[in-house]
C-alpha cells in the first residue's frame, strides 16, 4: 500500500487506516455482547490487568489516550460471545474522550456495559481525586440519559429490599467494579491508614451497589479471583461468592454483602456519615493532589511501542519535505540579505 496520500493530514490517514483495519472480530448471530470500561489512577497497573484477564503476554507501554481489545469466550451453545474492552489512559488527564460529543459513552452500548475503575492503593494522595473525577463525569453523563430511572433500578434489582441500608443507597447507574490496585504495597501500610481507606472505600462501593476488591498483579491468588470476577461482567459466568470485609487482608466485597452499621462501627441508625463526611474524613488524613502533568513522552512518535509502519513511513516523508522546505527558506534569505 503506497503511504502517498496527497494533501491529506496525518491524522486523515490514521482515521482511514483504522477504518480499514478494524480489531473487533465478526460477531456471530447468537453471540452476545457486553463492554468493560476500564478507568482509573495513572500507572495503576490498568493494562496488566487487561492483559492478565485476556491472558495475553505483551510488552508494556502506557497507555496514551484510549484504547480498544476484546475477549471472546464459548458458552454453552459453543458460539463466542465477545467482551468489548476500552481503556482510558492518563487518570483524570483525558475525560474528555469519555463524554464529550464523538466519545466512547457516546458509541457504546451503556445497557451492557460495566464500568471498573481501577485505583492505586500505593498512592494515597491522588486516590480520592481520581475517583471522585472519573466516577462524576461518567455517572452526569448516565443521568443524561432518558432511561436514566430503568438502569439505576436494574443495577438495584441486585440488592434485597429488605436489606438494612437499602434505603440510603444512592446506586451507580450501570454495574460498577472499584478495583485497588497495588495491593502488595499497600499490605505493608501502617494499620491505621489501612482501615481509613478501606472503611472509605466500603462505603462507597456499598452504597453505589457497587463490586469492590483489593488485587496485585504479583498475587497468583487474587489475579484470579479478579479474572474470575471480570468474566462474570464480561461473559456472564458464575458471579464470586467469596466475602472478605478485613481491612487487614484484601477486601472483596459483591454489591448488597455490605452493612454501613459493619463500616461504621457506630450503628446503622447513625446517618451522620454521608458521602461528604468521608471525603473529608480521607482528605484529612490524606490530602490530595492534583497531577497536572502529561503522561506522553517526549515524542511518541519515536517511541518504538508506538510502531505503525505505513503511518511512520508517512511520517517520515512529511518530515523529510519538511526538512526540505526549511532548507529553501533559508537559501532564499540568504539571497535576499546579498542583494
Amino acid at each position: 500500500m503506497s503511504v502517498s496520500k496527497g494533501n491529506q493530514s496525518l491524522r486523515d490517514v490514521a482515521i482511514t487506516l483504522n477504518r480499514q483495519q478494524l480489531l473487533m472480530p465478526p460477531l456471530e448471530s447468537d453471540a452476545k455482547e457486553r463492554t468493560l470500561l476500564v478507568v482509573g489512577s495513572k500507572g495503576s497497573g490498568k493494562s496488566t490487568l487487561i492483559d492478565k484477564f485476556l491472558d495475553r503476554n505483551e510488552i508494556e507501554k502506557p497507555t496514551l489516550a484510549l484504547e480498544y481489545s476484546f475477549g471472546r469466550k464459548a458458552g454453552k451453545s459453543l458460539v463466542k460471545d465477545i467482551c468489548h474492552i476500552w481503556e482510558l489512559g492518563g487518570g483524570t488527564l483525558f475525560t474528555s474522550l469519555l463524554s464529550n460529543e464523538g466519545g466512547v459513552l457516546n458509541s457504546l452500548k451503556i445497557k451492557s456495559m460495566t464500568v471498573v475503575m481501577m485505583l492505586d492503593l500505593s498512592s494515597l494522595s491522588t486516590l480520592w481525586t481520581t475517583l471522585e473525577t472519573l466516577l462524576n463525569i461518567i455517572k452526569t453523563f448516565l443521568m443524561q440519559r432518558k432511561d436514566s430511572s430503568t438502569l439505576i433500578n436494574n443495577v438495584k434489582k441486585k440488592i434485597p429490599s429488605d436489606h438494612p441500608d437499602y434505603l440510603r443507597m444512592d446506586p451507580f447507574p450501570i454495574p460498577l467494579i472499584i478495583i485497588g490496585g497495588k495491593y502488595d504495597l499497600f499490605q505493608d501500610f501502617e494499620p491505621e491508614k489501612k482501615r481509613i481507606v478501606c472503611r472509605c472505600l466500603r462505603y462507597i462501593a456499598h452504597t453505589s451497589c457497587a463490586t469492590l476488591v483489593f488485587y496485585s498483579s504479583k498475587d497468583a491468588a487474587l489475579v484470579k479471583r479478579t479474572r474470575e470476577l471480570l468474566s462474570h461482567y464480561a461473559f456472564g459466568t458464575t458471579s464470586v461468592k467469596t466475602v472478605s470485609q478485613d481491612f487487614n487482608k484484601p477486601l472483596l466485597v459483591p454489591p448488597g454483602a455490605d452493612l454501613i452499621e459493619s463500616i461504621q462501627g457506630l450503628g446503622s441508625t447513625n446517618n451522620s456519615w454521608t458521602i461528604d463526611k468521608y471525603k473529608h474524613f480521607f482528605t484529612s488524613h490524606f490530602p490530595q493532589e492534583s497531577s497536572k502533568t502529561s503522561v506522553l513522552p517526549d515524542d511518541p512518535g519515536q517511541d518504538p511501542n508506538f510502531r505503525e509502519p505505513l503511518i511512520d513511513a508517512l511520517r517520515s516523508q512529511k518530515d523529510e519535505e519538511l526538512e526540505r522546505y526549511c532548507k529553501e527558506m533559508e537559501r532564499k534569505q540568504k539571497i535576499e540579505l546579498v542583494f
